[in-house]
């Protein structure tokens, strides 16, 4: 079935494991779940990744111009009913690591309370500005968690791989169509500092419904703000558009026009579904896959 339709809603918001604190940090709570050991010698689908320029400087708080409020009154995101022709819900499983606790998210109070309250609301405007850059009208996109994602001193890239998949495969039994991590730039508590960032935007290995074989995610780089462009959304919404097109055999996963949500590097705030990303999400049969018919 055809791709294009997007829509915004979501699921019952569950049980959150992470405690953003408001002004210092606290360890990470435990995640309550029984891990799966992955088959060690299971190897990653080929990575995609996003560019970023490496003179741009990224900010805690938007420049707002005028405005008084940054996202203010998203309803929380509920589950469609599946049906037929309907919109598909695509259920996202979201990990984070301490580098929540000196990032931009501490820097709205409507996120940083202290509560895990907080950090669900800033999950779910990140999920709600995710869904509306790649439409409205077809996918809803849900999540859960956040879970604890595993973190350590590692040494090489094997290593990280492999971290990834152990998370990856902690929540094989949670229902998610695709699982996504979220790092982030620091900046200092008093919020004021700016940063040229992670030297990437994002990476992502295959497509929706992959999950059992250690792939199906995405590594997001919420880098803050430039300008008055909240860039974690257009880097998470261009990796989803690669994993809903991710069985295509074009010569380009990408597409060629600067302004489409799939060229490969980033252009805040100016970036959107071009007529290359529909043709993609026309030819794709991600949609088909048993994941994605609730």
């Amino acid at each position: 079935m055809s791709l294009i339709y997007l829509l915004l809603g979501a699921i019952p918001l569950i049980s959150s494991y992470v405690l953003l604190p408001s002004y210092h940090q606290v360890p990470l709570r435990p995640l309550p779940l029984l891990y799966l050991l992955p088959n060690p010698q299971t190897t990653l689908k080929p990575i995609a990744i996003s560019t970023v320029d490496q003179e741009q400087v990224f900010s805690a708080r938007p420049n707002l111009t005028g405005r008084s409020n940054f996202l203010s009154n998203i309803p929380d995101i509920t589950r469609l009913a599946a049906t037929r022709q309907g919109p598909r819900n695509i259920d996202l499983c979201y990990f984070l690591g301490q580098d929540v606790f000196t990032s931009h998210v501490r820097c709205n109070p409507n996120w940083a309370d202290g509560t895990n309250e907080g950090v669900k609301r800033y999950i779910n405007e990140m999920t709600f500005e995710t869904n509306r850059m790649v439409g409205l009208d077809n996918l809803r996109l849900v999540w859960k968690g956040p879970f604890v994602r595993t973190e350590g001193n590692w040494e090489t890239q094997e290593e990280i791989d492999a971290a990834i998949r152990y998370d990856v495969h902690s929540v094989l039994d949670e229902g998610c169509d695709a699982a996504v991590f979220l790092l982030f730039n620091y900046f200092n508590e008093d919020c004021t500092s700016t940063t040229t960032g992670h030297d990437f935007g994002g990476k992502s290995s295959g497509g929706m419904c992959e999950i059992h074989q250690g792939s199906g995610y995405a590594e997001i780089v919420d880098q803050g703000f430039l300008n008055d462009a909240w860039v974690g959304p257009q880097i998470l919404a261009h990796h989803l558009l690669l994993m809903l097109t991710s069985d295509l055999n074009d010569a380009s996963r990408t597409c060629p026009n600067q302004e489409s949500l799939l060229y490969p590097k980033l252009d805040a705030g100016n970036q959107r579904v071009d007529d290359c990303v529909v043709d993609k999400l026309n030819r794709a049969g991600v949609s088909n896959r048993a994941c994605m018919q609730d």
